[in-house]
């Protein structure tokens, strides 16, 4: 029967035992999120990766948010909100704590799909709302500057970029914010010389931006800056 007896070695084991299992169950629906860090660089093969989390994971809601990803990634903005809902829907219905965790990731997806698609007052309440929620969430930050540029409030653009650090990592972000504000000062050229600078840089995630993005906002701004010079 001194088998049975409790010490510390056995304890400590157990606890080890249990929060290994609660890790392993916590991020194993994310492996392909994980996996496609490794080619963060390359947005087709991550996009792949994404899209393989949305097959195996159907049933969850980390597969709402993957997919909505991808196609965010993709340009389809559409497609994206579709998935983004469902995802809401399915945390709504069933609130445990992973989807309770889930919803100000959605609702990130969800502010950046209201962005692109033009429609800056509802970006910006939703993304203002995550970045309160997670203040880690850069992204979420992005989309408020940019936001606030895109309603004509430069000071308020200006007051959030002071927010963002300077980190190599964020330099695609605030770039793009930077442009933002250049465009809404009415000041096109630097705007454009903005963007041209993160033509020069590895693709980053931040905002899930598509390329298609930047392309279009140098025909935008290249035509503001022809008008306003002729």
């Amino acid at each position: 029967m001194g088998l049975l007896d409790f010490n510390a070695v056995s304890v400590l084991s157990g606890v080890a035992a249990v929060l290994l299992v609660a890790f392993l169950r916590l991020h194993w629906p994310f492996r392909f999120q994980y996996m496609g860090l490794l080619w963060k660089k390359n947005p087709d093969r991550l996009m792949r990766w994404l899209e393989k989390s949305y097959q195996k994971n159907r049933s969850r809601t980390v597969a709402m948010l993957d997919k909505s990803t991808c196609e965010i990634m993709a340009g389809n903005y559409e497609g994206a909100e579709k998935f983004i809902v469902e995802g809401l829907t399915a945390c709504k219905e069933t609130p445990t704590l992973f989807n309770q965790a889930m919803v100000h990731y959605l609702f990130y997806n969800l502010a950046t799909v209201y962005f692109y698609s033009g429609k800056y007052e509802e970006a910006l309440d939703v993304a203002f709302r995550v970045f309160e929620r997670d203040r880690r969430l850069m992204g979420a930050l992005g989309v408020v500057i940019c936001a606030h540029a895109r309603l004509g409030d430069v000071q308020g653009a200006i007051e959030a970029l002071r927010i963002l650090p300077e980190k190599r990592g964020q330099k695609e972000l605030r770039l793009f914010c930077q442009a933002e504000i250049s465009a809404a000062k009415g000041d096109y050229q630097q705007a454009i010389w903005q963007i041209k600078q993160i033509f020069a840089l590895p693709y980053s995630r931040t905002m899930h931006l598509h390329r298609g993005q930047l392309e279009k906002r140098l025909e935008e701004w290249t035509k503001q800056a022809s008008s306003h010079a002729g």
